[in-house]
């Protein structure tokens, strides 16, 4: 049930209880109150009901909307990481190296929390050695060549 079905009921609904309510003020007989009356009785909760589902709707349309989300960013990221293979390097480091036409390596810790961030050459340290720029981890990649591809 959508949301304009659902106004449409709650709409109905509510004429349906004005219209029985102002033909109850007019005068008529005893029993065609008492009718009306009954029929008073079971529109309220009906009203009640539309409106406790209309509720539920929104809730439910939200919900989907987050998850909705969620899925988007878990489908980009399984993107990004899929352009990435997990090599060991000459040096002993384990270290993730990109397959696009620039390659370069990517630290492991990082990716753990789901950042990418590519290794940089470490000048202070033996040649061959990286560290990342985002948890400052060093990495001996030794003498490892990052060929282009073809």
């Amino acid at each position: 049930m959508d949301l304009v079905t659902i106004k449409a009921a709650y709409t109905s609904a509510k004429f349906a209880k004005e219209a029985l309510t102002t033909v109850l003020d007019y005068k008529i007989d005893q029993k065609s109150k008492d009718k009306i009356n009954e029929v008073l009785e079971k529109v309220g909760p009906i009203q009640d009901t539309i409106f406790e589902l209309r509720e539920e709707l929104f809730k439910l349309q939200d919900e989907n909307r987050d998850l909705k989300n969620s899925l988007r960013e878990i489908n980009r990221w399984e993107e990004r990481i899929n352009k990435l293979d997990l090599k060991k390097t000459s040096g002993g480091a384990t270290v993730y190296v990109s397959n696009s036409e620039t390659p370069y390596y990517v630290c492991p810790n990082c990716i753990e929390k789901k950042e990418i961030q590519p290794l940089q050459p470490y000048a202070a340290g033996y040649m061959g050695d990286f560290k990342c720029p985002g948890c400052d981890k060093s990495y001996p990649i030794g003498n490892d060549k990052l060929s282009l591809s073809p």
